[in-house]
Formats: C-alpha cells, sequence, structure tokens
C-alpha cells in the first residue's frame, strides 16, 4: 500500500517507518530534519496547494497519517489547520484511510482553575479534530484520531526543538522550565507510537474513532532536570509558575482493543539520549575551524586580499625587471587584470583593471610627471582603457562559462531527478502489476470471484435463485435495496419473488405493467434502465431477464449512493444481471422440459420431491427476511385433478402433495394479513383451506424430507444391487 506522512514528521527514522509499515510504500512530506528516502521511503515538497493535490493524485494514497505541531512541547510552528483542511479536500472523493495524531492539549485540564477548561491550543487541537469529523462525516471518509502526550525519538537524541534547547540550556550551565517542579511529565517514545499506528491499521473498521493514548510514567519536571543536571554538573534550574496540568488516567480503551500499552518511559531513554547528544556535540566542534569558516563563510573579501597581494607582487615583479630588454616589454599591469579576470570574472577583473590605472598613475608621478598632461593628452588614455577593456573581457568571457557550467549542473540535476522519478514510477508500476496479479489469481476478486458467483448460482430451482441473486449482489454491488420481479405468462403483472431484508416497504408485491411503460420499454430494447431523471416512487436501476424471446424477469434496485450512479456501476450491474440471466433461463428451461416428471399423474399438483424443495426454498426467504410465504390445506382439491384450485391462484403460487396424501398450496410473497383475501377467493371456487401454522409446517417439512430421503435411497438401491443379483441367477441357472 503506499502511504503518505504528513505534518511534524521531524521524529521519523527509517527504523520507525519498519516498525509502523513493514509492507507498505511511504511518502514522506518534506520538511526540515527529514530522513533520506530508500526504496520504499520517499521525500516530496508539499509545500503547496497544487504541489500537494499533484501528489496525491499521483500516488493514490491508500493510507495517511498526519501529525500535528501539537505534538512538541511549546512549538512555535503554524499552519495545521490551513495544511490539513487541503489534504482532507484533496482525499474527499477517495477510498483513503486517515489516521490523524494530535498532542495532549485538548486533554488536559486544571484541577487549581476549574475555571480554566481551554487554551489557545486546545481550541487549535479541537479544531482539527473537528475538521477530521466534519469531513468523515459529509463526504464518507474513513478517520481515526490518536490523542497522543508529546514525542520523543530516542533514535534521533529527543530530536525535537523542546529537548534540543533543554540541552544547549545544561550545556550554558542555566536550565529554564516554564512548568512548576512538581509538574508531572507527558511524553511518549516514538517507537510505541509505531508499534499502536501499526496495530490500528491492521485492525482498520470504517467508523470514526477517537482514541487517547496514557501517560504512564510517573516523571515530574524536577525529575527531569535532576536527570539533566547528572550529564551537566554545576547546572542551575529555575521552574516557573504555569498552571499545574493533569492528563486522564488510562481508560484501558487501547490495551482492550488492540492489546497496546506503552512500554518506554522518558526516565529510562533520557540517559542514553543524552549521552549521545554530547557526543555529537563534540564531535560537531572539533569539525569547526574558525579560520576555514571564517573564508568559507566570507569568499568575497578572500578574493580582494589575493587580488592586493598579486598586484603587490606584480608591482615588485615589475621594478625589479625595468632595466632588462626582454622583459621589459611585457606589460606586466595588463597580464596581471587578464589573469585576474580569468579566474574571478567580470567585477574582479574590473577591479584589478582600477588597480593597475592606479599603480600606473603612481608610477608616472614617482618620475615626477604632472598629471594634467596625463588628463588632458587622450592619447595617454589608450592604456586605461585597454586595461579596463581587457579586465572586462576576460571577466565576461569567465562569467559567461560559468553561467554555462552551472545551467549544464542545473540541467544535469534535473535529468537526474527526472531519472530517479521515472526509476520509481517504473518500480511502482510493477509492483502494482505484482499486486493485481496476486489479486486476480489468489483472491477472491475478479476472475476468482465470478467463478465463485457463476458457481453458486449453478442452481436449477429458480426459488433458490432467488436468494443467491439477492444474496451476490449485495455482497458485489453494495446496495441493499435489491428486489426481483417475476412476470406473469400474460405479461400484465410483476409479481414479487425475493427482496433484500427490511425493505418491504420499498416494494409492492404486484405491480401492473402498463404503469411501468417506460421502463419495460427500456428493458426490451437495452437491457437497462436507470434513472437519470430522479423520478419519485421508481427504482434507481432496473435490468431485464428473457426467456423465448419475452420479459420473465426484472432485477431492480430501488435506492443508490450518489457514487453508484456512474458508468462504472452500471456497467458492473449489467454484467452481474447477465451472470444471473444466463441462470434463470437455465433454471426456466429445466423446469418446462421436467414438468410432467414431478407432477402426480393425472393431476396438475407436483408430487412431494418437486414440492417439498420449493416449499423449503421459501422457508430460507423467509428466515433470511427476504421473502414471506403461506403454507395453506386444501380439503376438496382432488374433486376435478386441481383445475379448479389452478385457476383461483397465480402463476407465481406452487400446488403439490406432500406425503400426508393432502393437496397443499405454497402462496409466495403472501403475509398473514392478506389470509382473508386469500379465503374468500378460494371459497368463491368452492374450496376450502386452512392455513398451516409455523410449528406445524416445520414439522410436517421434517417428516416429508425424511420421507424422501428414505424413498431415494430406496430407489438407488435395487440400481446399485443389481449387478450382483444377475450375476447369483446366472449362477443359480448353470448350477
Amino acid at each position: 500500500m503506499e502511504v503518505l506522512l504528513v505534518g511534524n514528521t521531524d521524529f521519523i527514522t527509517k527504523q520507525w517507518i519498519q516498525h509502523a509499515f513493514p509492507q507498505d510504500h511511504v511518502v514522506i512530506a518534506e520538511r526540515e530534519g527529514t530522513v533520506d528516502g530508500n526504496d520504499r521511503l520517499r521525500i516530496v515538497n508539499m509545500s503547496d496547494a497544487s504541489t500537494l493535490a499533484e501528489t496525491l493524485t499521483t500516488y493514490e494514497f491508500d493510507r495517511i497519517v498526519f501529525f500535528s505541531e501539537d505534538l512538541t512541547p511549546r512549538s512555535d510552528r503554524d499552519g495545521d489547520l490551513g495544511t490539513l483542511r487541503r489534504l482532507l479536500h484533496a482525499i474527499r472523493n477517495g477510498q483513503t484511510q486517515m489516521l490523524m495524531v494530535s498532542g495532549p492539549e485538548v486533554e488536559f485540564t486544571y484541577p487549581e482553575n476549574a475555571d480554566v477548561r481551554d487554551t489557545s491550543k486546545s481550541l487549535m487541537s479541537r479544531a482539527l479534530e473537528e475538521l477530521c469529523l466534519y469531513y468523515a462525516r459529509t463526504y464518507q471518509i474513513e478517520v481515526k484520531i490518536i490523542r497522543s502526550p508529546y514525542l520523543y525519538a530516542p533514535d534521533r537524541n529527543g530530536v525535537t526543538a523542546y529537548f534540543n534547547t533543554l540541552f544547549e540550556q545544561a550545556e550554558s550551565g542555566a536550565l529554564s522550565f516554564h512548568e512548576r517542579k512538581s509538574q508531572k511529565t507527558c511524553f511518549l517514545c516514538a517507537d510505541d507510537l509505531a508499534e499502536l499506528i501499526y496495530r490500528i491499521f491492521d485492525d482498520w473498521t470504517a467508523d470514526s474513532e477517537i482514541f487517547r493514548i496514557p501517560n504512564v510514567s510517573n516523571f515530574t519536571y524536577g525529575d527531569l532536570a535532576e536527570v539533566i543536571g547528572k550529564a551537566f554538573p554545576g547546572m542551575s534550574v529555575t521552574y516557573g509558575n504555569d498552571r499545574p496540568q493533569r492528563y486522564p488516567d488510562d481508560d484501558h480503551a487501547l490495551r482492550l482493543r488492540y492489546g497496546w500499552s506503552p512500554r518506554y518511559s522518558l526516565k529510562q531513554d533520557l540517559p542514553p539520549v543524552l549521552q549521545r547528544w554530547k557526543e555529537a556535540r563534540v564531535q560537531e566542534q572539533s569539525e569547526k575551524h574558525p579560520i576555514w569558516d571564517f573564508l568559507r563563510n566570507h569568499s568575497k573579501p578572500w578574493i580582494a586580499i589575493e587580488i592586493f597581494i598579486t598586484f603587490i607582487l606584480e608591482e615588485l615583479l615589475r621594478t625589479a625587471v625595468q632595466g632588462n630588454s626582454q622583459l621589459g616589454t611585457v606589460d606586466l599591469r595588463l597580464f596581471f587584470v587578464v589573469i585576474v579576470g580569468t579566474m574571478y570574472g567580470l567585477n574582479a577583473g574590473v577591479f584589478a583593471a582600477a588597480l593597475a590605472c592606479a599603480g600606473m598613475a603612481l608610477s608616472y608621478a614617482s618620475k615626477g610627471a604632472s598629471f594634467a598632461p596625463l588628463f588632458y593628452d587622450t592619447s595617454n588614455w589608450l592604456a586605461f582603457v585597454v586595461y579596463f577593456v581587457a579586465g572586462a573581457v576576460c571577466g565576461y568571457v569567465q562569467l559567461r562559462n560559468r553561467e554555462n557550467l552551472r545551467f549544464m549542473r542545473d540541467e544535469n540535476s534535473l535529468l537526474r531527478e527526472r531519472l530517479a522519478f521515472l526509476r520509481d514510477l517504473y518500480h511502482d508500476v510493477l509492483d502494482d502489476r505484482r499486486m493485481l496479479r496476486g489479486q486476480i489469481i489468489g483472491r477472491r476478486d475478479s476472475f476468482g470471484k465470478m467463478y465463485a458467483m457463476t458457481r453458486e448460482l449453478d442452481e436449477v430451482q429458480p426459488q433458490k435463485l432467488y436468494h443467491t441473486t439477492i444474496r451476490i449482489m449485495q455482497d458485489t454491488l453494495g446496495g441493499d435495496s435489491f428486489g426481483i420481479y417475476r412476470i406473469d405468462n400474460g405479461g400484465r403483472f410483476a409479481r414479487l419473488m425475493a427482496a433484500s431484508p427490511q425493505t418491504e416497504s420499498l416494494f409492492s408485491k404486484s405491480a401492473l405493467l402498463e404503469n411501468y411503460a417506460n421502463i419495460v420499454m427500456a428493458l426490451d430494447h437495452g437491457g437497462l434502465w436507470v434513472n437519470r431523471n430522479l423520478e419519485q416512487n421508481l427504482p434507481m436501476y432496473a435490468a431485464g431477464v428473457h426467456a423465448d424471446g419475452k420479459l420473465a424477469v426484472v432485477i431492480v434496485l430501488a435506492k443508490a449512493q450518489p457514487d453508484q450512479m456512474n458508468l462504472y456501476f452500471q456497467n458492473l450491474f449489467t454484467i452481474m444481471c447477465g451472470l444471473v440471466e444466463s441462470a434463470m433461463v437455465r433454471a426456466f428451461d429445466y423446469e418446462d422440459v421436467a414438468r410432467q416428471s414431478m407432477l402426480v399423474p393425472g393431476t396438475e399438483f407436483l408430487n412431494a420431491q418437486a414440492f417439498l424443495p420449493k416449499v423449503l426454498a421459501a422457508n430460507e426467504l423467509k428466515h433470511d427476511h427476504m421473502g414471506d410465504h403461506l403454507l395453506l390445506r386444501v380439503e376438496d382439491a382432488w374433486q376435478d385433478d386441481g383445475s379448479r384450485l389452478r385457476g383461483a391462484i397465480r402463476q407465481t403460487d406452487e400446488t403439490g402433495v406432500l406425503q400426508d396424501g393432502n393437496v397443499y398450496v405454497l402462496m409466495n410473497q403472501a403475509s398473514e394479513h392478506e389470509l382473508p383475501i386469500i379465503n374468500r377467493r378460494l371459497t368463491q371456487a368452492g374450496l376450502h383451506v386452512t392455513r398451516v401454522c409455523d410449528q406445524e409446517e416445520d414439522t410436517l417439512l421434517a417428516e416429508a424430507s425424511a420421507q424422501v430421503a428414505v424413498e431415494t435411497r430406496a430407489d438407488e438401491t435395487p440400481r446399485n444391487n443389481a449387478a450382483p443379483n444377475d450375476s447369483a441367477s446366472h449362477e443359480g441357472g448353470a448350477a
């Protein structure tokens, strides 16, 4: 998974990443002091909103952890609220798990000042939490909040600016606290937080929750000063008069939920932290050289000094070779200007030319020449002009070469960064490819899930298919308001066969198709109807199952979420309905072919072997709250071989005979309050019926199931024993 760490990430190290996210790819928002990246750890700059949005779009993070500035005591950094809002706004339409770790400010109480409930920092912390919860409610973002004590990281010498300031004060000999001596400290080791974050993501739920990490250390600021004082003998300590703060006691929620409790304490970790800090300080001091630091930080004065020294050496050399006939012809001042301009650039070249001109003027003066002819005679200006032109040209050439070199270096740096980005992107693509391949082959997703659904739909009894279809669609598509209607042979009515649990009010048990002509027309032509106009009292989606060229079954989704009104969901709904259509058409064809073999000879009643599974399937629908039914016993149904009974019931109802010899009617999607209407209709047909209560129905079905099982085994036994009997008779005949 891709993980983004944002906010106060100063304490994060590679070891911390290995502990909290051992199998994930981690990206850290760039911040001062952030550790370097490796193959699974990347540092990105997300300082502005555009870069943040681009990064979130590029990586598509599965998990985001936001660390508040309040995790560092007395932090002077601001900007948490704006950064968090931009972050939440950027992920509001994604499937991202968001975890925010805030400081202890919200939990602090002040026993000596009961009227004080909030401070500026507690208000800011509460605003951060409210912002997270608002986005969780509004955009269904999965958010969890951890209220943690202040953090320290032993591997990074305490790492926070707070501890660095304390150690520097102690080194100078005077340690100062704002808190009172008896005030209890409130710190948590970053390694403990890593373990908790790992366990929370490992057992993640979609509910928004707030957890509080307990402060189990009984360690006061006086004890803290005592431990620091042992590392810095002779240190003086002063305490402040801040209001005493109290952190709530452990509520054991994290221990009961995740089996987690803090293992480390500041009292034990502080001595080795101090020792490592002192060793690093000594090494840092030993690496400092005042002279080289001065020269490194003051390069321009050093260049000026070099030019002055070179100018003096040039003048001494010129004086020494003045009588030499060969060397006297060489203009050493011009040579000096060319060298300086070539080495140090335009400004240094012009400065060297000015020194050369000053040297020439002084040489004229040393010979007793007057300055008036020097200025009024333009022919004497030529040497000065040559010096300045030579210094400027050489300096310009050197400056241009330096700019070209810098440009090439920057371009190479950009190419390296682009190459590194493309390499990381290539590795990400390979990782995603491996992950997706594993999902396709090894998990119950994609082809694996399609295969499992096809196996579940391999059923020849329509009543069982209705139950399986509702359950599969709820699991796959995520809706909870599916319904299945069966169309009668005349094509006038649609009868409800099954529906999602607890959605009876959304579906009418019988619908006149002429009232839904637009839906029927869309199903006959395109196979799918979508309620794009959001018309009231109409389902959001409807798909048809056609058998023998006619509409036989309609599958509807009564309500849909806003994120389900898109082309992706439409295609997925169509695919699912296509799988169901193939299974239902196969079941209808089988039932039509095998219908005569299922009837009691000479009647229209199903025999016990065919009628019993239909009643059991109706019971299963009722048990899962997907449907309802009535089982009625008909007293005088044998008078006309059942033709009168078949004319008085619906097409979706079934008639059959059980082992007691009585005729029963299975009224699908009929409830007890509809029984008077059913009795009136059957009485008009000259039939007398009695409702079978639930207990009697269970007993009757159990006896019938046992009897059918015995008869089935009895039918199979002669076939299994046919070969031995035949061979015995042959042996007897032979004897």
